[in-house]
C-alpha cells in the first residue's frame, strides 16, 4: 500500500509541475505584446525568462471514514390512496369565525381583523392590506361571521374609534374543538 501511495503522490507532483509550467506560459504570453507606436524604433528582443517551480511539500495522507448509513427515506404519497387522514379531521379547509362587538354606547368606530402583524412590546405593527375583514360599527355594535382558512391560528382585531384615540388591539387565537368566536365588549 505504501508503493501505491508513493506512486500516487509522484503522479500528483508531476501534474502539479505541468500545471505550474502551463501557468507560467499563460502569464508570460498575457504580459507580452502590445502594439503601441513608439516613434519608429524597432522592437527589441526580449530575453527568455526561466522560472523554476516552487518546492512542494507532500501533504500527510488522510483516511476517509466510511459514509454513515442512513435509513431509507419514506416515499412521498403518489396518489390519493396513499394518504392517511385522521378520523377526527373533517377535511374542511375553512372554519367560520363569529364576530361579536358591543361597545355599550353609540360611539362611531371601525373594525379590522388582520392576519399579518408583528408584536412590538405593548403595541403591534399591522399590515392592513392583509385584513380578512373590515367594517364600521353601527351604534357601537358589529355582529358578523366570516370564513377563515384553517391554517390561521392567530388573528389581530383592531378597533378604531373616530375620536382620535389610539387603536385598541386584541389578539385572537384559534382553539381546536371550540366554536370560534371573537368577542369585544367595552
Amino acid at each position: 500500500m505504501n508503493t501505491l501511495t508513493n506512486s500516487s503522490m509522484n503522479m500528483v507532483l508531476k501534474s502539479l509541475k505541468i500545471a505550474l509550467a502551463a501557468l507560467g506560459v499563460i502569464v508570460l504570453s498575457a504580459c507580452g505584446g502590445g502594439g503601441g507606436d513608439d516613434g519608429g524604433s524597432s522592437p527589441s528582443a526580449a530575453a527568455p525568462s526561466t522560472t523554476t517551480p516552487p518546492a512542494t511539500t507532500t501533504p500527510p495522507a488522510t483516511t476517509t471514514p466510511p459514509p454513515a448509513t442512513t435509513p431509507d427515506p419514506v416515499p412521498d404519497p403518489s396518489s390519493l390512496d396513499d394518504l392517511a387522514v385522521d378520523p377526527d379531521n373533517m377535511l374542511q379547509s375553512v372554519f367560520e369565525l363569529a364576530i361579536d362587538i358591543d361597545l355599550g354606547s353609540t360611539e362611531r368606530a371601525y373594525f379590522s381583523l388582520c392576519d399579518q402583524f408583528q408584536n412590538q412590546g405593548s403595541d403591534y405593527k399591522v399590515n392592513y392590506n392583509s385584513c380578512l375583514y373590515r367594517g364600521a360599527l353601527t351604534d357601537g355594535k358589529l355582529s358578523s361571521a366570516i370564513k377563515v382558512a384553517n391554517h390561521q391560528t392567530e388573528l389581530l382585531a383592531v378597533l378604531w374609534k373616530y375620536d382620535g384615540s389610539a387603536p385598541r388591539f386584541q389578539l385572537w387565537q384559534h382553539q381546536q374543538g371550540t366554536n370560534p368566536k371573537l368577542t369585544i365588549n367595552n
